[in-house]
C-alpha cells in the first residue's frame, strides 16, 4: 500500500491547521477552506500565492524554472514558495507553511 499524503500544517493567526489531501499546497489549502490568493488560477504566473516555508522545505518538490523566475521577479526571499507550484513529497516529514494573509 502506498504511503498516505504527507502532513501539511498551515500556520494561521488562530494556530496550526492540519491540511489533508493530495495535490499542490494550494489545492490542499483550498480544499481545507483556507483562502489562497491567486489571479492566474494556479498557473504560477501572478506570484500571489507565495507562502513562507517554516519547516520541512526539503520535503517539497524542487522549484521549477517558472517558480524561481516569479519569486525572483517579485523579490521574495529564500524560504518562500508558490503554493500552486509545489507539492509535499516526503510522507514522514511535516511541512509548515504560512501566508501573510492568514
Amino acid at each position: 500500500m502506498p504511503p498516505g499524503p504527507a502532513p501539511l500544517l498551515a500556520c494561521t493567526r488562530g494556530g496550526e491547521v492540519p491540511v489533508a489531501g493530495r495535490g499542490t499546497v494550494m489545492d490542499r489549502c483550498l480544499d481545507a477552506g483556507l483562502p489562497v490568493a491567486s489571479s492566474c488560477d494556479g498557473r504560477g504566473a501572478c506570484g500571489r500565492c507565495v507562502m513562507t516555508i517554516l519547516e520541512g522545505g526539503s520535503a517539497l518538490t524542487p522549484a521549477g524554472r517558472r517558480e524561481r523566475r516569479v519569486l525572483q521577479r517579485d523579490g521574495h526571499p529564500a524560504g518562500t514558495r508558490l503554493a500552486c507550484r509545489c507539492r509535499v513529497l516526503a510522507p514522514a516529514r511535516a511541512v509548515r507553511v504560512r501566508a501573510e494573509y492568514w
